[in-house]
This record gives structure tokens, sequence and C-alpha cells, in this order.
């Protein structure tokens, strides 16, 4: 088996929890899990080659037989609220909706957790975070839909960012050393540091293929890029890395996660954004530039690189393009 990666994700049953910009409907079923044969080919392969596995779970606790396997070997796990108390160092998965589940949490500032929120959720967005405080390390939110997003949803995310922007600037003022990705990546990056699905990670299904992340493996099963069973798990997929992105390659929202499966989806191309994916880059991004200016006086922020203002917040302003979704005839080749 050949993995040209640096890392895995692996899921372990069909319904595995989704944590990105993608919904699984499968999640919450009677598990389909993986076979044991195929886990342990993976486990195997993994140590040989020093690549990093990362397990995604479902809602249950998998059978014995696998889940001696999966601690036999140094791996993350994602979960869901249902396996919190049950694998209390993994990343936790937590949907908007189960907010009244967040009082129940321990106290952690060691703890990963990932907030998925969809457009009906993004007027609660800073209510959600300060509910949260005091729980996280690291909080990452996931925007699902964000291909949907109107004028009218961008706007309330905006505000969203700034009331959470307040309240990460006084944890920082107070000397806690937490992150929250859609502010406080940005002001510590100083080159692009997106998602890379397909180029440094890939995901292994439970069918024993592999997929440039889990919402390909979700959305089309055929979509495989690779097949554990006959020895190739995975390559780099042509037209994903950063360099063939002549967009992105112009833009400074270095915290933007870039989703080739967002991208495919809205642009049928996999390095080409979808607007709406800049514009929420672009807000995050100077969100974190104002939150830095008013960190100015205090450490770390004393002696790293401001933000630069811009002046558009969408990088095909810079080139000369006609406007996203609008279809100039005068410029096409084929006519």
């Amino acid at each position: 088996m050949s993995i040209s990666g640096t890392h895995l994700l692996v899921l372990l049953e069909k319904g595995a929890v989704p944590f990105c910009a993608y919904d699984n409907a499968r999640f919450g079923s009677e598990p389909e899990w993986m076979p044991v044969n195929l886990l342990q080919t993976i486990v195997r392969e993994a140590r040989k080659l020093q690549t990093a596995l990362t397990l995604v779970f479902g809602k249950k606790r998998p059978p014995v037989p696998i889940e001696k396997l999966v601690e036999s070997t140094e791996h993350a796990k994602i979960v869901p609220l249902a396996l919190e108390k049950t694998y209390p160092d993994a990343v936790l998965v937590l949907e908007a909706d189960e907010v009244t589940s967040f009082t129940a949490l321990n106290g952690s500032f060691d703890r990963n957790i990932i907030l998925r929120l969809t457009r009906t959720n993004l007027s609660s967005c800073a209510a959600l975070f300060e509910a949260l405080a005091g729980k996280f390390r690291r909080l990452s939110i996931q925007l699902v839909g964000v291909e949907y997003f109107t004028q009218a949803d961008f706007a309330v995310y905006e505000r969203a960012l700034q009331m959470m922007a307040d309240s990460l600037g006084a944890f920082y003022r107070e000397g806690q050393a937490v992150e929250l990705n859609v502010l406080s990546d940005r002001m510590m990056l100083m080159g692009m540091r997106n998602c890379d699905a397909g180029v440094k990670h890939f995901t292994i299904a439970p069918n024993g293929k592999t997929y440039i992340c889990p919402a390909f493996y979700y959305d089309d099963e055929d979509s495989f890029i690779g097949d554990v069973k006959k020895g190739s798990a995975a390559k780099p997929v042509a037209g994903v890395e950063f360099r063939r992105a002549p967009l992105c390659s112009r833009c400074d929202a270095f915290h933007c996660k870039r989703c080739v499966y967002l991208n495919q989806k809205t642009t049928l191309e996999l390095n080409v954004p979808s607007e709406q994916q800049c514009a929420v880059a672009h807000m995050e991004r100077e969100a974190s530039r104002r939150l830095m200016n008013e960190l100015r006086s205090i450490e770390p922020f004393r002696t790293i690189p401001l933000i630069p203002e811009l002046n558009y917040c969408d990088p095909l302003e810079l080139i000369d393009l006609p406007p996203r979704g609008v279809y100039d005839p005068s410029s096409d080749p084929m006519l």
C-alpha cells in the first residue's frame, strides 16, 4: 500500500461524525464498521511509513476487536458528543442544537472542540462561543452550507465575529492563550495554511477506498482516488495544490480552508474557491486585523506583524476578469 501524504483520516464506520463543511446522512444510523483486517492493514502501513492517523468515530463505541486495534497504535480521535465521556482526550464535535449539553462539559483548557454552525445558527454564534468559554484550548468553528449564504447571512456573521473578537480579546488580556480558528489563526500565520486535503492528507472509508476527504465519500462513493485492497491507498490529486490556484496565490487570508470539496461543488474546479468562501475568509481576516490592533500593547502581539488593511473583500477584484457569476461571451476562447 502506497501512502504519499503525511496524514490519514480513517472513518471507522459509515456513520462517522461529520466535522467540517459537509453532512453525513448516515450519521447516527446503525453502524457499518470498517472490517478489522482492513484496519489492521492501515495501522501496519501507517506505522511502517510513519504516517499520522486520525480516527473518526460515530455515535457508538466500536466493537472490542476494533477498539483494541485502535488503542494499539498512536493516533488522534474525532468523536461526537455521544462519546465525549468515553474518550475525554478526543477532539469533540458539537452541533449548535446541542447547546443545552454544553454546560455539562467539564471545564478544560486542554480540549480541542469543533463547533458546526449552519445559516440558522449564525445569530447565536457569539452566544455559543460564550457557552463554551472555559471548556477548550482551541475552538474551531465550521460553517455548514456556506455556499448558500446570502448578503443578510454575511451581515449576521460579521456582527458575530465582532462580538467573539471582543470576548477573545478579554481572554488574551487575562493571559489565557485560547484559540478561535476564525480569529486567532490569521493573526499568527505568515503564509497559507489551508486544509490540504488531497495533498497532505487523505481519507480511507470503511469500503477500503481512499478519498480526497470525507465529503467526497459521502457525496459519491465512486469518487475514490485509491483502493487499499489493490495496494494503492493515496497519492496527491492533480490540480489541488496551492501552486495551481492562481486566484488564491494573490490572497493573504492565510487561514482560509480553501475547501476543495466546496470548490468543486460551487465552481466545478478543485482549486477555484466560491465567492462565498472568499467573502467569509475576508470577513474573518478583517475581524482578526481589528482585534490585533486592539491587542498591540500586550504580548505576544507587540512583536507580531500587523495585518494590513485592504480595500477589497474578494481577491478576484485584483485581476482583470469578469465578476463572479457573470458570463462574458467576448472572453470565451471557444467562440
